[in-house]
């Protein structure tokens, strides 16, 4: 009696402290408030559990993309890149990856840092490039002399020695798609700057965020809807997750009609806009490991889970680039789209990061073929 007591007394007494650090933040669901503790240090637990592991496993990633250097610069790298994964509030496009200074990782005015950001250091007045996309293009877990716009003046200077003067601007921003872009291109038009071309990397982003793409809204809205107009915070009927699911009650061959003719609006519209300007405007395609990588088994790093909507929309674009047409698609006359999904059909190396991101050589390969098709 003496020992069932004390323990009643000792859990009171626990039950009293957890009520206190809760105070009026205890759920309903959970009115007793040492299950409430109990259930927050498990998922505390898991979080940084899984937290290492997913630390390891990126460290890892960045030593076999960069053998040459040394496993605590590629930890550096590793580090970097994940402190800068940080979003903050941007009109009309809703949000932004901010501003950071670091060794690795620098983003200025939403403008990630090129090295090179120009193919000469002469006076003459350089071609202003201007480089939209999501992730990818934003160079995520690369460096800032390892994106594709870094990339690219690179092998501009091999293939053009006396041309032009170049300078690129990389804008890219992580789960941007194509609307978003056509909105941040038409803000800085508006605003007063003026690019000299444009060039758009997109697709990834176009087929994960499949219900933001359709409605269309950025990814965060529904978090940022939950924010504005309170409801249920401990059920919302909106969740961000929400956005990479299909829409309900739509197959899945009508959404991906959808997102490829909302994605040909959006680049459409870029174009025309660009017209106006007479600015020429690049749109293209990306590769994904979901398509056309024969490899994909033998790649250490790449997501290897089966993903039905890339499967069906990249055969769809490639059929609609350059101008041709495809059934169902309102695609025809787009010479200045242009067809990256086959790059991985003949890769033997490694060319993600991540799982999804490119790793340093094969942002090179990305940048040497745009070249290809842009003309100078």
């Amino acid at each position: 009696m003496f020992t069932g007591i004390t323990v009643f007394i000792v859990l009171l007494i626990t039950e009293l402290f957890c009520r206190a650090y809760y105070y009026s933040a205890l759920s309903p669901l959970h009115r007793v408030a040492t299950v409430q503790l109990l259930k927050d240090l498990r998922d505390k637990f898991r979080h940084y559990r899984d937290d290492d592991s997913l630390t390891r496993m990126l460290q890892r990633n960045q030593a076999l993309v960069r053998p040459q250097l040394s496993r605590e610069e590629n930890n550096e790298i590793d580090r970097e890149c994940r402190a800068a994964n940080r979003a903050v509030y941007e009109p009309w496009v809703e949000f932004a990856f901010m501003d950071v200074r670091s060794k690795y990782v620098n983003v200025t005015d939403h403008r990630r840092l090129s090295i090179p950001d120009r193919s000469d250091s002469g006076a003459k007045e350089p071609l202003r490039i201007y480089f939209l996309g999501g992730s990818t293009t934003y160079g995520y877990d690369v460096t800032d002399a390892e994106t594709i716009p870094s990339a690219f003046v690179r092998a501009y200077q091999q293939k053009y020695p006396g041309g032009r003067p170049i300078r690129v601007y990389n804008l890219g921003m992580p789960f941007y798609y194509s609307y978003q872009e056509l909105i941040q291109l038409s803000d800085r038009l508006f605003t007063g700057e003026h690019p000299d071309m444009v060039i758009m990397l997109d697709g990834v982003n176009e087929c994960f965020e499949a219900s933001a793409a359709i409605v269309p809204a950025p990814i965060f809205t529904p978090r940022n809807r939950d924010r504005i107009t309170p409801g249920d915070v401990d059920n919302p009927s909106n969740q961000i997750r929400d956005y990479y699911k299909l829409p309900d009650g739509m197959s899945l061959d009508s959404v991906c009609t959808l997102v490829i003719n909302r994605y040909v609006a959006n680049i459409r519209h870029a174009h025309d806009l660009g017209a106006i300007y007479h600015i020429p405007v690049y749109c293209f395609w990306q590769p994904a490991p979901y398509y056309d990588y024969p490899n994909r088994a033998g790649d250490p790093i790449c997501a290897q889970s089966k993903q039905e909507r890339f499967e069906k929309i990249w055969p769809r674009i490639r059929d609609s680039a350059g101008g041709m047409r495809a059934a169902g698609l309102r695609a025809a006359g787009m010479p200045w789209l242009h067809y990256l999904g086959d790059m991985l059909h003949d890769e033997k190396g490694l060319p993600f990061v991540d799982q999804l991101h490119y790793s340093p050589a094969f942002n090179r390969a990305i940048a040497e073929k745009m070249l290809d098709f842009i003309q100078f």
